[in-house]
């Protein structure tokens, strides 16, 4: 069965979800959806949630934000208090991303294609 996904939330171990909601709220400036006492929470931004469950531990994750402007993202939230791991650029594969990390060190890579479809088609048939 193809195509019955509709959606995805990745779920990310926090010590504080109080603390990675008003993060990813105030900072980030995504919305809060919902919030279960101080274990569970959730925001979202355009349509996409995250998710965050209460831990003791805490295993770094990434995720990939794909935006429409990565450099418009990268100077708003060089106005923040963000944490960057690798500051916007240009890559190899089609991608203008940039890395910053949040208050329980998961990596959000965020970026936007800059390649069109034609030239990741010749791509993958020269390394096919």
């Amino acid at each position: 069965m193809k195509k019955y996904i509709q959606h995805q939330a990745p779920v990310l171990p926090v010590i504080n979800v109080f603390k990675a909601l008003e993060f990813y709220r105030d900072v980030l400036k995504f919305d809060l959806a919902w919030v279960l006492e101080d274990t569970y929470g959730s925001v979202y931004n355009g349509n996409i949630e995250v998710h965050f469950t209460k831990s003791d531990k805490v295993e770094v994750q990434t995720l990939y934000f794909f935006v429409r402007n990565a450099d418009q993202v990268y100077q708003f939230l060089k106005t923040q208090q963000v944490d960057f791991i690798e500051d916007i650029q240009s890559k190899s594969w089609g991608m203008r991303e940039f890395v910053i990390r949040d208050l329980d060190g998961h990596r959000l890579r965020i970026g936007h294609g800059e390649r069109n479809k034609h030239e990741i088609e010749v791509l993958s048939r020269e390394i096919g």
